[in-house]
């Protein structure tokens, strides 16, 4: 049973960190609403003197509720909503969409940058430089059809003179 509530609570959370609007907001609730209900109960349970007024007014009541039950357990999720927003916002991400391929294509662009990173400093890849006055590169881009046969000799003729 704990397994199963551990990999409930895991995927709710890999869901607020990943998932789009709707699907966070059902995550929250997935933790918003047991701890409310466990919050309410020891706040009810520990008879605190502002419940117990003698003729409240049904709008002070819910303002109470409001305050006092309800606003509590919510300030957490509040506050990782707000982070999962500036992280978002931070490396251009939607804030709305689910950002899962996003995520792991940019876990696979760091991998891949410092494996280039420490096969340069190894000595095992030499850095690439792109060497405009080589004539082998504007052939190169000649038979990949970058650029037009004109372009080419026009630029082998100045190359060559």
């Amino acid at each position: 049973m704990s397994t199963n509530n551990n990999s409930n609570s895991a995927a709710a959370g890999q869901t607020i960190r990943e998932g789009g609007f709707i699907a966070r907001l059902f995550a929250y609730a997935f933790f918003y609403v047991p701890l409310t209900a466990v919050y309410a109960w020891l706040t009810i349970m520990s008879k605190i003197t502002f419940l117990k007024l003698e003729n409240p007014s049904f709008a002070l009541e819910l303002l109470l509720v409001f305050f006092f039950i309800l606003l509590p357990p919510a300030i957490p999720f509040i506050l990782w909503e707000r982070s999962v927003r500036k992280f978002r916002r931070k490396h251009g991400l939607s804030i709305w969409k689910n950002i899962t391929a996003e995520l792991e294509q940019m876990e696979v662009d760091q991998r891949v940058a410092k494996e280039h990173k420490a096969f340069v400093n190894n000595g095992l890849v030499k850095e690439a430089v792109v060497d405009r006055g080589d004539i082998g590169y504007w052939h190169g881009l000649f038979e990949k059809g970058a650029i037009t046969k004109e372009q080419f000799e026009a630029k082998r003729a100045e190359l060559l003179l």
